[in-house]
């Protein structure tokens, strides 16, 4: 039986989101530029009505971006205050143990 060569290669996936994330923040970092530029050439009221108008759907994507990782780390430390709490606590338990000092366990 002949192999046959798979149309899905799994070695171009990095590279290919690295492409992605390049693109993306490439049109990032010019519509800010783009921004930047106009703001400082048009100090004006209307230059910043301008801005916003052309800015606003920029805004929900990039809360919903940053509230991933925002999330993420919210949780990670709770989650390790919570395994330290309980590290102290089993401690504090064995400390109080060793020392003889009657402990009270669930039934």
């Amino acid at each position: 039986m002949i192999p046959l060569p798979s149309q899905h290669d799994d070695a171009d996936e990095p590279d290919a989101a690295a492409a992605v994330w390049v693109f993306l923040l490439t049109l990032f970092f010019f519509k800010l530029a783009t921004v930047v530029l106009i703001f400082w050439h048009m100090r004006t009221w209307e230059a910043g009505l301008f801005l916003g108008s052309t800015l606003w759907y920029f805004f929900p994507p990039l809360v919903l971006l940053g509230a991933g990782p925002a999330i993420f780390y919210y949780r990670l430390r709770k989650v390790r205050a919570r395994r330290e709490a309980l590290r102290r606590s089993e401690w504090m338990e064995m400390e109080l143990h060793d020392a003889g000092v009657p402990t009270r366990r669930p039934r």
